[in-house]
């Protein structure tokens, strides 16, 4: 298997879509903060100039991080399929399991450094072009993506799953965002009336990062659960949830004819 994720990270390394994801995500976020930084110095009462909003603006938009991690899975997985690549890995004698943990174990390589690199270009943008905030907004920031971290390594694990198990870019995508937006809020509205419903719904990833709430006076991340039990929670939920998805992905694809 080391020789299979070397190969996959070596391919990641030669590959221009790799590089380009990470740019643009770093752009636009970039752009925010000089957007703040051109108003702020037009404007002599301009409140949010500062690396506070800034941050906030970042740890407020993770569930937008959690659909990237659909975008950062695909560009790993590339077209196996449609390229008979899967068919010819298989053929040369590389078995189903190294290929299968060996994706996924690339994508979190890969997310986890193109993570870190944005919000670092992200975070030292901000301190570059806009007013010194309290040192609280950052200790509140690298809280809450740690709280975050399982619910995307979750994003990943679904998205290898079906990418692998599902041939057709379509229908692995509508399986995708089934599983991980459509549920969350059928659950939510069945759990208005049935309350097993209701305890579900608490438990499922696009909830669980939805529901992340943060105190900017107090620094503190508002979680469902209160104390270190909250933080606690999210990883024993996310990663239970990433592992049956893992394990799910697996035996459907050890079973699953290649064409």
């Amino acid at each position: 298997m080391i020789n299979y994720i070397k190969s996959e990270l070596y391919r990641i390394l030669r590959s221009k879509g790799s590089y380009m994801f990470i740019l643009i995500c770093a752009g636009l976020l970039i752009s925010s903060n000089v957007i703040l930084a051109i108003v702020g110095h037009t404007e002599a009462n301009f409140p949010y100039n500062n690396t506070g909003f800034a941050f906030s603006m970042f740890y407020s938009d993770l569930p937008i991080v959690f659909f990237l991690c659909i975008s950062v899975a695909s560009i790993i997985f590339g077209n196996e399929y449609s390229n008979h690549t899967m068919k010819n890995s298989i053929s040369y004698g590389i078995s189903r399991a190294h290929i299968y943990f060996g994706k996924l174990i690339v994508e979190m390589i890969y997310a986890v450094i193109a993570f870190m690199a944005i919000a670092g270009i992200y975070i030292g943008s901000a301190y570059l072009l806009l007013e010194n905030a309290k040192t609280g907004d950052l200790d509140l920031l690298i809280r809450a993506c740690v709280v975050a971290l399982p619910i995307f390594l979750f994003a990943l694990a679904t998205t290898n799953c079906f990418l692998f198990i599902i041939e057709g870019t379509g229908g692995a995508l509508t399986s995708i965002l089934g599983v991980m937006l459509a549920f969350p809020l059928v659950s939510n509205f069945l759990g208005m009336k049935f309350e097993f419903f209701q305890n579900l719904a608490k438990l499922l990833p696009w909830n669980l990062i939805s529901n992340m709430g943060f105190d900017n006076e107090k620094y503190q991340l508002i979680l469902p659960w209160a104390g270190t039990t909250g933080y606690a929670n999210y990883w024993i939920y996310g990663i239970a949830q990433m592992l049956l998805f893992v394990l799910i992905g697996y035996v459907v694809f050890c079973k699953k004819e290649i064409k």
